[in-house]
């Protein structure tokens, strides 16, 4: 998870007129279908350079992913922020991490964020956020909101840490091989998780 600089709203995104239209997301997500694929392209692209917005996974296709709420939009929740851009985050498909394990779609262990645990855990919109990575590939969780946050979107799934690993290594056989940081960057550019890149570069 990195700090996302949330831009203009697409032109065609006007939240308080569809709000008027349609009662929930869903409804807007099939009444709309062209202007949220537009939002979905918009957000994913300008604002988080084609990275998910919690694993920083690279999302090659974006129909492998979905507009999350960051807070989220249920009437327990946040319902006033369902149309809310700042609130819209890009995120892939997964029932493992990501915005599905933070709201409980697909894993009935896991119970879900509660309210009350916002204030616990980072908002890549607001917060400037800065992990540690060990040789492994885990975030090293220290106590406060790196841990909670680590917690509540499972960013420490053996699948996260595998795919970090991998770059790790990746980075250190290119620089024993004396290949320069530009180029490195250049073969690794479709490879998502750009902090762990930055980790190991500079």
């Amino acid at each position: 998870m990195r700090k996302i600089n949330k831009r203009t709203p697409l032109a065609n995104f006007n939240g308080p007129n569809y709000k008027n239209i349609c009662s929930n997301w869903d409804c807007f997500h099939k009444k709309y279908k062209d202007v949220f694929q537009e939002a979905r392209l918009q957000i994913l692209i300008d604002e988080q350079n084609g990275l998910c917005g919690y694993t920083e996974i690279y999302i090659q296709n974006e129909e492998e992913s979905l507009i999350d709420h960051y807070k989220k939009k249920n009437s327990a929740f946040y319902p006033s922020l369902v149309f809310e851009w700042s609130n819209l985050i890009v995120a892939t498909k997964g029932s493992e991490f990501g915005a599905d394990f933070k709201d409980n779609k697909c894993h009935g262990n896991n119970r879900g964020i509660q309210k009350i645990e916002y204030r616990e855990i980072y908002n890549p919109v607001i917060d400037k956020i800065k992990f540690t990575y060990d040789a492994f590939g885990a975030i090293v969780e220290e106590e406060g909101k790196i841990k909670k946050t680590v917690e509540v979107f499972n960013l420490n799934c053996e699948s996260l840490k595998r795919r970090r690993a991998n770059i790790i290594s990746t980075i250190q056989a290119l620089k024993k091989e004396n290949h320069n940081i530009e180029d490195i960057k250049i073969s690794l550019k479709d490879a998502g998780f750009i902090s762990v890149q930055e980790q190991e570069l500079y």
